[in-house]
C-alpha cells in the first residue's frame, strides 16, 4: 500500500483531484459554477441530441408513406370522385348538346309541318349482313313507336320502320325490297312507286316505278313523299331523279332516283309517329298496270 502512494499513478491522480478541487473552489469563489456545469453538460449532451434526432428524423422519413398513406389514400378518393363527376356532367352536357343540335336541324322540319309529331332517336347499331343497310335506333314501343312509321334526317326521308322491341326498332332503309312507298314528281306532280333494291346501294339509290306513259318527269327532277296509303305524310324530300326510261311491259315509264339521305351517315334521325293525312286526289293514285 505504501508503494502505491509512492507511485507515479498515484501522483498523477493526485495532481488530477488537485486540479479538479481548484477548479471547483474557484467557481463557487467567483459565482459560475451552475454556468460551468451548464458548459460541460452541453458539451456533453449536444452530440448525444444531434445523434437521436438524426435517428429520429430517419424513422420519420422512412415510415412517413405509412403515416401518411391513409390521408393520401383519402385524397385520391376525393380527387376520383370529383373527376367521375365531371365526367358524368361532360356526357350529360354533349347528350344535350347532340339533342340541341338534331333538334336545330330538324326545327324547319316541324315548324314548317305543325302536323307531325316527332320522336327523336340515336343510331346504336348497323345490320352487317343486310345488304340494303338497315339499322338499330334506340327507341321502341315503350316511345309508343310501330312498324311502318317513317324514319327522317336532316335530308330528307330515311327509311321506315320495321321490327321493333320495348325499346329498340330496326329501320328498314329505301333499298330495302320489302319498302314500296308513294312518291311523286314535284316538277310534273307525276305518281309514282318507289321501290327498294339492295343492288342499287352503292350509288344510294332506289327504283321509281309506275310512272304514267306520258309523264314528262325527267332526270334532276326532286321527289317528294305523295302521301298516298296514309302511313308517310306528304312532301317529305326523297331525291332526285337520275333519268327515266320506258318500262319493259311498255305501258309505264320508270327510273331510278338518287337518295337524299344516306343510310350510312345517320347517326340522329326523327321518327314520325303522328300526322295530319293528306288525301291523295284519285288522278294521282299510282296503279299497277
Amino acid at each position: 500500500m505504501k508503494d502505491f502512494f509512492r507511485s507515479k499513478t498515484f501522483k498523477i491522480i493526485a495532481v488530477l483531484l488537485a486540479a479538479v478541487l481548484a477548479f471547483f473552489l474557484r467557481a463557487v469563489y467567483t459565482g459560475g459554477l451552475m454556468p460551468a456545469l451548464s458548459h460541460i453538460g452541453g458539451a456533453i449532451a449536444t452530440p448525444f441530441g444531434e445523434f437521436f434526432a438524426g435517428i429520429g428524423n430517419a424513422v420519420e422519413d422512412f415510415f412517413q408513406p405509412v403515416l401518411h398513406g391513409r390521408e393520401l389514400q383519402q385524397r385520391n378518393e376525393d380527387l376520383q370522385r370529383q373527376v367521375d363527376e365531371l365526367t358524368r356532367r361532360q356526357a350529360d352536357y354533349d347528350e344535350l348538346k347532340n339533342q340541341n343540335d338534331l333538334y336545330r336541324r330538324f326545327f324547319s322540319i316541324s315548324d314548317s309541318n305543325a302536323d307531325y309529331t316527332l320522336e327523336p332517336a340515336t343510331v346504336i347499331a348497323r345490320v352487317p349482313d343486310d345488304p340494303s343497310g338497315s339499322f338499330i335506333i334506340n327507341i321502341g314501343q315503350a316511345q309508343g313507336i310501330a312498324p311502318g312509321m317513317p324514319v327522317i334526317t336532316e335530308n330528307g326521308l330515311v327509311g321506315i320502320i320495321g321490327r321493333v322491341s320495348d325499346r329498340y326498332c330496326r329501320v328498314l332503309t329505301l333499298m330495302d325490297p320489302a319498302v314500296n312507298i308513294g312518291v311523286l314528281d314535284s316538277t310534273t306532280l307525276d305518281t309514282g312507286i318507289l321501290t327498294g333494291d339492295a343492288s342499287m346501294r352503292e350509288e344510294n339509290s332506289a327504283r321509281l316505278t309506275y310512272l304514267r306513259l306520258q309523264s314528262e318527269a325527267s332526270a334532276g327532277d326532286l321527289v317528294l313523299t305523295s302521301g298516298y296509303g296514309e302511313k308517310i305524310p306528304q312532301g317529305l324530300t326523297v331525291g332526285y331523279l337520275s333519268g327515266v326510261v320506258l318500262a319493259d311491259t311498255g305501258l309505264t315509264k320508270e327510273g331510278a332516283v338518287a337518295l337524299s339521305a344516306r343510310p350510312e351517315n345517320a347517326r340522329q334521325v326523327f321518327v314520325i309517329t303522328d300526322f295530319t293525312v293528306t288525301q291523295t286526289s284519285d288522278d294521282e293514285t299510282p296503279e299497277a298496270p
